[in-house]
């Protein structure tokens, strides 16, 4: 009896939800492809479960509110780390991207800015929000024009739309440097997008199958255009 409960439960909080058109719509409002933006977090929701969710949500909790150390466990729908989206909201603040989009994050070193900053990756809305702000600041970072709208290389928006979804996936799942508009190393991330990283156990071994995040996401990707 205990054990028909116990995987009651863990299929009801294993079961991933999909936002559908009103993702689309807060990741159009960034003016970033919609669909590239599902490809990029697909093989995370399809790993998510919610209840080893909730057990490294209060892992992090504590120790990084109070020190912004501690467990650095990716949590949420698109498993995202406090310490990932710390720095792409610094990034963003530096980017000028604020004022275009209208939207300011307290990036100052203390308690109540971190626990915001927990809270809010607790919450499906502020996860899709974050990725449209980390696919907003990669094209920016790793685009063709820096600050002055003046052109300095051939930026990620110039590659074919395969290439661009293997390369945002790959900076979504390695995490990324966040240069200045326009000078993001391109060939850094070339460099990562063939790896074999991404695994589905809830308990990785040496002996667990790694998967290439990149492909999985163009797979998708290409699933959902045909």
């Amino acid at each position: 009896m205990h054990l028909q409960v116990l995987i009651l439960a863990w299929t009801i909080l294993t079961a991933p939800s999909s936002g559908g058109a009103a993702w689309y719509d807060v990741w159009r409002s960034f003016d970033v492809d919609p669909q590239i933006a599902e490809a990029v977090v697909w093989p995370e929701m399809e790993r998510y479960s919610r209840l080893q969710d909730l057990m490294e949500t209060t892992a992090n909790y504590g120790t990084y509110i109070t020190t912004g150390g501690g467990p650095d466990f990716s949590i949420g729908i698109f498993q995202m780390k406090p310490s990932f989206v710390e720095a792409m909201e610094k990034a963003w603040m530096r980017s000028g991207l604020a004022r275009k989009y209208d939207l300011w994050f307290d990036t100052d070193d203390t308690v109540t800015a971190r626990r915001i900053r927990i809270s809010r990756l607790q919450k499906e809305e502020w996860q899709v929000i974050y990725v449209g702000v980390f696919l907003r600041l990669l094209y920016s970072s790793y685009g063709s024009e820096n600050k002055k709208g003046e052109h300095t290389q051939d930026g990620l928006e110039t590659l074919p739309v395969y290439d661009q979804v293997r390369m945002a996936a790959t900076a979504y799942n390695r995490g990324v440097v966040w240069a200045a508009p326009g000078y993001g190393d391109l060939s850094a991330l070339e460099e990562h997008a063939s790896e074999k990283h991404f695994h589905y156990a809830l308990i990785p071994t040496k002996h667990t199958r790694r998967y290439c995040y990149a492909s999985l996401a163009l797979k998708h990707y290409k699933k959902i255009v045909q």
